[in-house]
């Protein structure tokens, strides 16, 4: 059964004109009338009949007819089906800026050796945004920090908010200069706090949402800054100060969407802490390049 012969044939049943199904279809006359005779011959039955002037179905025709439109749909359906499926598998991962550097990579690897032939969309924005851009089902997996443990999100570690500066500048304590990430972040909110309950003087240079514009200003600036230890990188040395206000100890956590149901959550997220924990203990070992040091 020829499918161009069943469109002009359901075409032949809106149109009512050969002529027209050929001038629709960029055929000829003769070509339409072929497919209409080829047809007839694979049904073995008459399916036009001439009144007057016209042409119409026949009966057999008008039985025809609703077989022949479920035939083309399907036709379409799985046309449609083996489009989508020769698309690559689109992930769309959303992070704050913070760790995009250090666990995405991490990440994408390893949920690529479970679903092969992916290809990925990366969204780098503020924790805030990025649960808005998951309530709207934009993001498939997402990472991101939290005080407090979520049910629906498997916890890759733990991070501690530490005080940093660029390795061996001397920053003045009176007032503190600090740079913060904006104020959807977690440290950005307990450093602002902590200063103004334990009334220490401080003087907010800068916030950025941009991990790299604050590790510019620390290397460009005798400032300090509140992140996770673990987003620590060369160059940068803690900084422990009993005037300095406490940060808190938050979750980092990741979240898998029912999209990708091949991905077990709690397995990424166990790869990952590992991984984490590596990256943490190493850079809070006293070592070349990165050192802690008190300041009072």
């Amino acid at each position: 059964m020829d499918i161009g012969s069943l469109e002009s044939f359901v075409l032949f049943s809106e149109l009512g004109s050969f002529a027209k199904v050929a001038e629709k279809r960029f055929r000829t006359n003769a070509a339409i009338s072929a497919q209409m005779k080829r047809l007839e011959e694979d049904f073995e039955a008459q399916l036009f009949q001439r009144e007057g002037r016209n042409v119409i179905l026949t009966q057999a025709g008008k039985d025809l007819l609703p077989f022949a439109q479920y035939i083309l749909d399907l036709n379409r359906q799985a046309k449609d089906c083996l489009l989508q499926s020769s698309k690559p598998l689109t992930l769309v991962v959303g992070t704050p800026t913070d760790y995009a550097n250090d666990f995405l990579m991490v990440i994408l690897n390893h949920v690529q050796e479970i679903v092969p032939d992916l290809s990925t969309k990366l969204i780098i924005r503020p924790t805030a945004e990025l649960k808005t851009a998951w309530e709207n089902s934009e993001i498939d997996i997402m990472l991101f920090s939290s005080e407090s443990l979520i049910s629906e999100a498997s916890v890759i570690g733990k991070i501690r908010g530490v005080w940093v500066k660029a390795q061996g500048a001397e920053v003045s304590s009176n007032p503190w200069p600090i740079v913060l990430y904006d104020d959807s972040c977690l440290f950005n909110r307990h450093a602002i706090r902590g200063f103004k309950v334990a009334e220490i003087d401080y003087r907010l240079v800068s916030t950025s949402s941009d991990t790299n514009v604050i590790h510019h200003l620390l290397h460009k600036n005798r400032v300090i800054a509140a992140m996770g230890d673990a987003c620590l990188t060369s160059g940068l040395e803690q900084v422990t100060s009993t005037q300095l206000p406490s940060l808190p100890t938050v979750y980092l956590m990741v979240r898998v969407s029912e999209r990708f149901s091949a991905i077990d959550q709690d397995n990424l997220a166990q790869a990952l802490l590992g991984i984490l924990d590596d990256r943490i203990a190493s850079y809070l070992t006293p070592r070349a390049g990165i050192t802690q040091r008190a300041m009072t």
